[in-house]
């Protein structure tokens, strides 16, 4: 009898009109007050908060060595860049911020462009044991998580995803370090230092940066093309600058580090110095860039080749 007494209770409860209007009357006040924050955020917050994360690169990072542990300073090097975005704030994390100021925005953008190439690299070629035929996991899951959708236009966890991919790098130099005196066949990380290795890493940063060259623009995308760029520069130095100890005596034995490499980093240096608060085609600070930029992809295609035929 009692049960059927609370049933009654509860259908009376479901049917009563008035609850209904209540409930829904409080549904929609938190609607018009999620919408009324929403666009607080836009304006006048995010334009008060964006002027934080809008500071562009204009120098270039001092990158540590490993002379104990072949690899280490290459990897590390590709691994403190992703260190430093997470360091100086995703922008991709903040649709308001990049509304307002998208300089900072557009320069991240292309350094994770590059660095998944440098991810990709590792998997496929530098750190591929070719002995057991496979990548090694946790490069594998790195080069994942820096392939999450960082353009989703609203919050996301993609700094999540870049902490977890510096995580994982950092599971793969633990095992290279402890894996350095085993046989091939028992080694669960490796880096293999070659030059048909480094040309085909030269190239694939190459055809990164001669993607983001070829992109038209029109009045209002000049300096999305201009920091896009720029981040890929940025990027391609923290990797080079760490290939640059691993491969030293590589490309030595070409005759390319003083005639192609030495060259090529210089330029690198200048073309990211290049900082600009307002693009400005007319002031030719767009066409420079992509000048700059294409010498060195020219450079690098030069040295691609050297090391391929020697």
């Amino acid at each position: 009898m009692n049960k059927t007494v609370e049933e009654k209770k509860i259908i009376s409860y479901i049917l009563d009109y008035k609850e209904w209007g209540i409930f829904f009357k409080r549904f929609f006040l938190l609607i018009i007050l999620a919408i009324i924050a929403f666009v607080l955020w836009f304006f006048p917050i995010s334009l008060i908060v964006a002027p934080f994360y809008s500071v562009t690169t204009d120098k270039t990072p001092v990158i540590k060595t490993y002379p104990k542990l072949v690899g280490l300073t290459t990897t590390d090097a590709l691994k403190s860049g992703l260190q430093h975005l997470l360091d100086e704030g995703l922008v991709t994390n903040f649709v308001g911020v990049r509304t307002w100021i998208d300089n900072k925005y557009y320069e991240q953008v292309g350094e994770i462009e590059m660095y998944r190439i440098g991810l990709y690299t590792l998997e496929n070629n530098l750190a591929r044991n070719r002995g057991t035929g496979g990548a090694n996991e946790h490069i594998v899951q790195a080069r994942s998580d820096v392939y999450a959708d960082f353009r989703i236009p609203m919050f996301t966890s993609y700094s999540t995803r870049v902490k977890e991919a510096v995580a994982n790098i950092d599971i793969y130099l633990q095992q290279l370090k402890e894996d350095q005196n085993k046989n091939m066949s028992k080694k669960r990380a490796v880096f293999i230092v070659n030059s048909d290795n480094l040309a085909v890493a030269l190239d694939r940063l190459k055809q990164q940066l001669q993607t983001n060259l070829m992109l038209k623009t029109k009045f209002t995308t000049q300096d999305d093309k201009f920091y896009r760029i720029k981040g890929n520069l940025i990027a391609m130095y923290y990797i080079l600058k760490g290939i640059d100890f691993d491969f030293k005596n590589k490309m030595i034995d070409k005759t390319s580090y003083e005639e192609n490499f030495k060259p090529m980093m210089e330029l690198l240096k200048q073309a990211i110095a290049q900082n600009h608060i307002v693009v400005l085609e007319s002031l030719g600070h767009l066409s420079k860039l992509v000048k700059d930029a294409s010498l060195i992809s020219q450079k690098m295609a030069e040295l691609r080749d050297k090391l391929r035929n020697g």
